[in-house]
């Protein structure tokens, strides 16, 4: 359930020594209007709510029943709160009772919005969006789908945004990265030019952009956004295939531990000579995190779609775990942020797979010592005595070599974005983003 605090800044008052700031003179009628109160409107009124909202949130926290011996469970934002109970005897009544003592109790007796509070229900939209506890799924209201198609198609087509335009923008696609994972790195993307905008300053939309925005607009056409697993909203799972690789600089390899599947790729004379003059200082972007993301991509576009296969009924993803031996790129490759312009084409693709065949990526560190496979296998170039070696760790395994090349895996995404027309937006005038 959902309850929500009437006219929530007006319980916040202004210090007297600042009221003065929130002072006005109409005119006409020669008066002086003096707001008391947080006002609607100012970027600071959350801000000092939240002192009041997150005392709200304590005492109802606090409250111990038998069903509730730790403290009732409750999550708030700005002036939502919202309760989650299980249906055993009395322990929704409790929370219910709870929560509006809570804000009766910091707030007064008119804090309570009846209007509201809603019922008890398995299915609740919060914080605009749906949660099912009986199928354990979160989903986005197809009304905020559609109206994120329309801003991402005005985007594209517009020359360049306002700050107004593009924290819509933002605004409208933050509801997809809650519910697939992939779409955060393009949302923290288009965060960190947002946090350097001026008021009247408009932001250029770049080629570089249109791609990531041709990204959102195939991700808001898929199914997902229709009920992703609850599971995955706190610790991970544990894996359902676990892929072990290493990168080196003669070339990649990818292991399907559980399916005894091998893949390995050398590098050609023209990619070991990029890797050469990236170790010389050229800014070519072909560092070991983007090799190592390579192996990923490869290991995807040979086995993703029969990982994706096997997803079950309940539409609950496969967890693929990564197991690289360098600690930073276990660390990028958990966020995806690099700025390498190689990478983000890579990117794309990786997290296109990732929604497309219904996987959640996760990457960890494994020691040298215990990636000795791997380790060969990518070193398989350099001489005869890693062959031998890699023989020997996989005896019986099936193996393959990619069918495209680090080019060709590029001309993937390249082609999905070709097959992916935008439409020209009618209800938006893109020459006022």
């Amino acid at each position: 359930m959902a309850g929500d605090v009437a006219s929530a800044f007006r319980n916040i008052s202004i210090h007297s020594n600042s009221v003065y700031l929130f002072a006005g003179h109409i005119e006409e009628d020669d008066v002086i209007v003096i707001e008391l109160a947080a006002p609607f409107g100012w970027t600071g009124s959350p801000g000092f709510y939240e002192i009041a909202g997150g005392a709200v949130a304590y005492v109802h926290g606090s409250h111990t029943t038998d069903v509730f011996p730790d403290g009732i469970f409750n999550y708030h934002w700005v002036d939502d709160h919202i309760n989650v109970a299980a249906d055993v005897g009395t322990a929704c009544d409790d929370a219910d009772l709870s929560l509006r003592y809570a804000m009766v109790a910091v707030m007064g007796a008119d804090a309570i919005n009846a209007k509201k509070f809603t019922d008890w229900n398995t299915r609740q939209r919060v914080l605009g969006l749906v949660f099912d506890s009986e199928v354990e799924t979160v989903s986005m209201p197809m009304e905020k789908i559609l109206k994120a198609r329309g801003i991402v198609a005005a985007a594209f087509a517009a020359s360049s945004l306002s700050r107004k335009a593009y924290r819509s923008l933002m605004g409208s696609l933050r509801h997809v990265a809650t519910c697939i994972r992939a779409a955060r790195p393009f949302l923290q993307r288009l965060r960190q030019r947002e946090s350097h905008l001026h008021r009247f300053q408009r932001v250029p939309v770049t080629p570089d952009m249109q791609q990531d925005l041709l990204w959102w607009w195939r991700v808001l056409h898929t199914p997902h956004l229709n009920g992703v697993s609850l599971e995955y909203f706190n610790a991970l799972p544990a894996p359902d295939i676990t892929v072990e690789m290493d990168a080196s600089d003669y070339g990649l390899c990818a292991l399907d531990v559980s399916s005894q599947a091998a893949l390995t790729y050398r590098f050609t004379a023209d990619e070991r000579e990029l890797i050469a003059a990236f170790k010389e200082g050229a800014p070519n972007g072909f560092d070991i995190n983007f090799r190592e993301l390579l192996s990923c991509a490869f290991a995807v576009h040979a086995w993703g779609h029969r990982w994706g296969c096997s997803v079950g009924r309940n539409r609950r993803p496969r967890h693929v775990l990564f197991r690289i031996d360098n600690t930073s790129a276990v660390a990028w490759q958990n966020k995806l942020a690099l700025r390498n312009p190689r990478a983000q084409v890579i990117i794309r693709l990786l997290s296109w797979w990732e929604t497309s065949f219904q996987l959640r990526f996760s990457t960890s560190h494994v020691a040298g010592t215990d990636n000795e496979r791997a380790d060969a296998g990518s070193r398989l170039a350099a001489n005869p005595s890693y062959a031998a070696k890699y023989s020997s760790l996989t005896p019986g395994w099936s193996q393959v070599s990619p069918t495209v090349d680090i080019q060709g895996l590029a001309d993937i995404w390249l082609r999905i974005s070709e097959r992916t027309p935008l439409p020209t937006p009618h209800s938006i005038n893109t020459g006022e983003l």
